[in-house]
């Protein structure tokens, strides 16, 4: 069953002291794109190794992953002693400048001095690592499942078109003898109106030839090839977008050649090329 490209999903998951949340968006793309967000620890150490993940699950689509983990447990305590030498400096600092600070904003600028020297990059345990990283397949599989439901709608949307082509094509099939023997019929007057009573067998053999142009049987038979194809690429268990994409222009390339020789099926060519055209918005939106 063909993929979606978009989709969106949500994971939280309490890992010992940490919780995580992955946010993980995807949208149509030609080929795979990657952006990775969000807390800055996993940036720096697992990067690449959620890049890779990423393109194990899907081969199409541009991918935006939000990684945040928050501590559930203080990562320092702050020391009476610190927090003292601390407020000192920012008094003396404070009176050099002839800055009056309240005691609230005081130990506000000094608890934020404390945080600050406090905030350094912690490299990640190799179990926290390997935490992440199975949140980060959760959320990928949860994705998958969501691409899956939506390629399925888009899947039976297609169909119900294909089935409208289908039952146009089967009404020019039904009519096209009858067109095409009065086009021939239309020739052979012109003929004789333009050469009266002088006309000969040769002329009216060039004038059945001209007729034998307007025959569409192979536009017919090749359109009809094309449908079934694009009918077996839809029950693949693989990426499939691109090929949909190229069956699209082989059956938009037929439909208007029948029409340019047929001008008289002009209403069921532009009928067609109406659906086929909302089958190709269908069609780049499957991986």
């Amino acid at each position: 069953m063909p993929y979606s490209m978009t989709g969106f999903t949500f994971v939280k998951k309490v890992l010992d002291d940490y919780e995580v949340n992955i946010k993980v968006k995807s949208l149509n793309n030609k080929s795979i794109d990657i952006s990775i967000k969000g807390d800055k620890n996993v940036l720096m150490y697992l990067d690449l190794e959620i890049r890779k993940l990423v393109q194990q699950y899907f081969e199409r689509g541009s991918f935006q992953l939000y990684i945040n983990i928050n501590s559930l447990t203080p990562k320092f305590i702050v020391e009476p002693e610190k927090l003292t030498q601390y407020a000192n400096v920012v008094r003396e600092i404070t009176k050099q400048a002839s800055i009056y600070l309240s005691d609230d904003k005081l130990y506000e600028v000094t608890i934020g001095m404390i945080v600050n020297n406090n905030n350094v990059e912690e490299e990640l345990d190799d179990t926290l690592k390997e935490n992440i990283l199975n949140a980060v397949k959760e959320a990928l599989n949860a994705l998958k499942e969501e691409r899956e439901r939506e390629g399925k709608s888009l899947i039976l949307d297609i169909e119900s078109r294909l089935n409208k082509i289908e039952e146009m094509l089967k009404e020019i099939e039904e009519k096209k003898e009858k067109v095409l023997e009065s086009a021939k019929e239309k020739v052979y007057q012109k003929v004789k109106q333009l050469l009266g009573e002088n006309y000969s067998e040769r002329a009216f053999i060039e004038a059945t030839l001209l007729a034998d142009k307007l025959d569409i049987t192979e536009e017919v038979v090749r359109l009809k090839t094309h449908i079934q194809r694009f009918r077996e690429l839809l029950n693949l268990n693989e990426p499939i977008g691109r090929k949909l994409d190229f069956m699209c222009q082989e059956m938009l390339r037929e439909i208007n050649t029948l029409g340019n020789k047929m001008p008289d099926f002009s209403k069921f060519t532009v009928e067609m090329k109406t659906e086929l055209e909302k089958i190709r918005q269908q069609v780049q939106n499957i991986e």
